[in-house]
Formats: structure tokens, C-alpha cells, sequence
């Protein structure tokens, strides 16, 4: 059952790859196992109206995740959330928060004489219209409206890359950012927002925190801890949206 405000999320799951990025809504909690053979990705209780779902990394992972998590419950909202790499030219900084307004497959499609081509040239569609086009997944619209209100000043927008294999070359990233015009990169949010639209949920989006630049290994900037504090914060705002 869901709530009767417009802009509540509950009950909401929460899809992230590892426990570091929901770190401040665990302690406490219990990871529930999904059958008698505990089989599966965990699913924590948060409280009757927050579940988190936590996938490990990379897209069969979350997507996998998703998955089992909407078959157990209905939800009524669906995020995926952790850090992200910043792409060249993007203008983000480590600890930015970026509201995706698209959740790009990378590496989907085929790559032909001319260059690398999305699944639109294989003619095989990933999703459905109007929420999925090629490559490219979309949110909805209002619910990155209520984030962006309830999380507050700073928060940017842009597409962010799915990927396989992240950019640890300048070339690499410079390929990421112009094949799919994104900001960022990280290794979910597209596989997520795939998997709650094909269960039905079509109000998802992806919410991520910078924490890195992308390029070069040994020039790249991090700092986890900024980003998770960071995290931390928008999470605690949101979860209230969903009470």
C-alpha cells in the first residue's frame, strides 16, 4: 500500500552495490534472507516503509537484485543510489550529488567501420517507449523533481553512464563521455532503472555522489569518505519522503 501524498516514496526500495554507500541507514538492521536456502542478494528491512536491496557491483548484479526485490514486495518507488566517477568536462567536483536524467547503457549496441553504435542499429530494443530509448533509460520526471527539492541547494543534473568496465585511461573516458553525453559513470543505475520498469515500477531514478575523477589511474582524484558523508546526508533526507 502506498501513501496517499503525492510526493511520498514509500514504501521504497533502495538498490546499492555495496554496504558503504547505505552505511547510515544499516546499523541496527537485520539482512533478511530471501528463502530457506538463502539463496540471492540480501534484502535488508529498514523499516516497514524502506527496504535496501544490496546488489554488489556491476549490472547482472543489480539488475538480479531488482529483480528479486519487486518480486517480493510491491514498491512504490525505486532508487538506485551510491558514488560515481566524474567525466571529462563535466564540471563536477568530488562530492557533487547528480540526479540522472538518463541512465545510459555504454556498451550495449555494435561497433561498425565508423564507429560504435547503440542497440537502435541491431534493431533489438531494450525497453519500452517512452521510458527506454536505445541505450538510454529514463527516470521519471516528478520524482527527480521531489529529490532534487527534498535533497536541497547543489544538486546537479546530467546523464551517467552504466558501465562494464570503468575509465581508468584518459581515452577511455573521453570515449564514454561522447558516446553517451554523460557526466558521469558508474556501474548500475541503467541495469536498475531497466529491471523496475520491466517489473512495473516506473517511478525510479538514479541518484549518485561523486567520488572520483575519471581518466588516467594514476591522476585521478578520490575521496570516499567525502562522498559517503555526502551520502549520508541525502539519504536521511530522502527516507523521510518515504515516511
Amino acid at each position: 500500500m502506498t501513501s496517499d501524498s503525492p510526493n511520498s516514496l514509500a514504501p521504497l526500495l533502495i538498490v546499492a552495490a555495496v554496504r558503504e554507500e547505505v552505511r547510515c541507514l544499516l546499523p541496527g538492521s537485520t539482512e533478511q534472507p530471501t528463502s530457506e536456502s538463502r539463496i540471492g542478494w540480501p534484502i535488508v528491512s529498514i523499516s516497514p516503509k524502506v527496504t535496501v536491496a544490496l546488489s554488489g557491483i556491476g549490472r547482472s548484479n543489480a539488475s538480479g537484485a531488482t529483480v528479486q526485490a519487486l518480486t517480493l514486495r510491491r514498491y512504490a518507488a525505486v532508487l538506485n543510489v551510491g558514488v560515481a566517477g566524474a567525466l571529462h568536462g563535466s564540471g563536477l567536483s568530488v562530492g557533487d550529488v547528480v540526479l540522472a536524467t538518463e541512465s545510459v547503457f555504454a556498451e550495449e549496441g555494435i561497433d561498425l567501420p565508423e564507429g560504435p553504435a547503440d542497440v537502435n542499429a541491431l534493431g533489438f530494443p531494450l525497453g519500452a517507449a517512452p521510458w527506454c530509448e536505445g541505450n538510454r533509460v529514463r527516470p521519471d520526471g516528478q520524482l527527480l523533481d521531489v529529490l532534487a527539492d527534498s535533497i536541497g541547494h547543489g544538486v546537479e543534473r546530467g546523464a551517467i553512464a552504466t558501465v562494464a568496465r570503468c575509465s581508468g585511461a584518459d581515452r577511455a573516458a573521453a570515449a564514454i563521455a561522447s558516446q553517451t553525453g554523460a557526466r558521469a559513470e558508474a556501474m548500475e543505475g541503467a541495469a536498475v532503472l531497466l529491471a523496475a520498469h520491466r517489473m512495473g515500477v516506473h517511478r525510479c531514478a538514479e541518484v549518485r555522489v561523486i567520488s572520483n575523477t575519471c581518466g588516467d589511474r594514476l591522476r585521478q582524484h578520490w575521496d570516499l569518505s567525502a562522498a559517503f558523508n555526502r551520502i549520508d546526508l541525502l539519504l536521511d533526507r530522502i527516507v523521510a519522503l518515504a515516511k
